[in-house]
């Protein structure tokens, strides 16, 4: 997707940490599937696949009468799958054409609110839906005073410094032209392109110690994070090894995700 996307595919740990996302919300993202009735024979769409776990679960949902479509500037990650009714292609939602009222359900996570014009990039995907197909889309919310309510989720004594840490992820991530609050936009912005029955879930996790998705994500924001001036090198380095420890527990920042539904004639 065109956007000055944060998350360089060639880093050497990317594809870790987007494995380790997925570990973080495959679950509840696959409760969303459910809840829609994603079933045998489906049509599916997932844009910004990633490492590809998110269309790896719609194709075992959709099954052999069923199609996945997986699409994403580079692919590399989602390769090597094996599966006969999952197909990826190299793709920018907001340049590229997708078919229009071709699939069942099309599905972003992590995605939109990158884009730099995220209203254009929900009409695509309700447009590339059939009448009476969904659209879900899972984004964060970091914005203003969430950073001190997650950081309440932090080990007592620590909550000062989760503060400083999520402010300043707020931050690099707003400089870079992400919407740190999307995900709390989402149901409005599904409205404004034309989707009914719109509704909204809020996942926000606890993790144990260990879980390697926050570290390596502070550690490939490194520059940015301290650029902020909203905390140093000793307090970032004082936070990982905070939540590396196995017998620490934290909340990650809180996704939002939203569906609706494009209406029928």
């Amino acid at each position: 997707m065109t956007s000055p996307y944060l998350f360089d595919p060639a880093w050497a740990d990317e594809y870790a940490r987007l494995t380790a996302l997925e570990q973080v919300y495959d679950g509840p993202t696959g409760d969303l599937f459910r809840l829609l009735g994603v079933a045998e024979g489906w049509d599916c769409l997932e844009v910004g696949c990633g490492a590809g776990s998110t269309a790896r679960q719609l194709a075992g949902l959709v099954g052999p009468s069923g199609t996945v479509l997986a699409t994403d500037l580079d692919t590399r990650f989602a390769e090597g799958h094996g599966l006969p009714n999952l197909r990826l292609r190299r793709h920018d939602l907001l340049a590229d054409p997708l078919p229009e009222a071709a699939f069942d359900l099309a599905h972003a996570r992590a995605v939109v609110e990158h884009l730099p014009r995220r209203e254009e990039a929900l009409r695509r995907m309700a447009a590339a839906v059939r009448p009476g197909g969904w659209v879900l889309v899972e984004d964060f919310d970091i914005e203003g005073p969430m950073a001190e309510a997650v950081a309440r989720y932090w080990p007592a004594g620590h909550t000062v410094l989760a503060g400083r840490l999520y402010r300043a992820l707020e931050a690099a991530f707003g400089g870079a032209g992400v919407d740190t609050g999307f995900g709390r936009r989402l149901p409005e912005a599904l409205e404004r392109v034309g989707l009914t029955a719109v509704g909204g879930r809020i996942h926000a996790p606890l993790l144990s110690g260990g879980s390697p998705f926050i570290p390596l994500t502070l550690r490939r924001l490194r520059p940015r994070l301290l650029a902020t001036g909203l905390l140093d090198a000793p307090e970032l380095d004082a936070a990982v090894a905070l939540i590396e420890r196995q017998d620490v527990r934290y909340a990650p920042n809180f996704m939002v995700g939203a569906w609706g539904r494009r209406p029928t004639p």
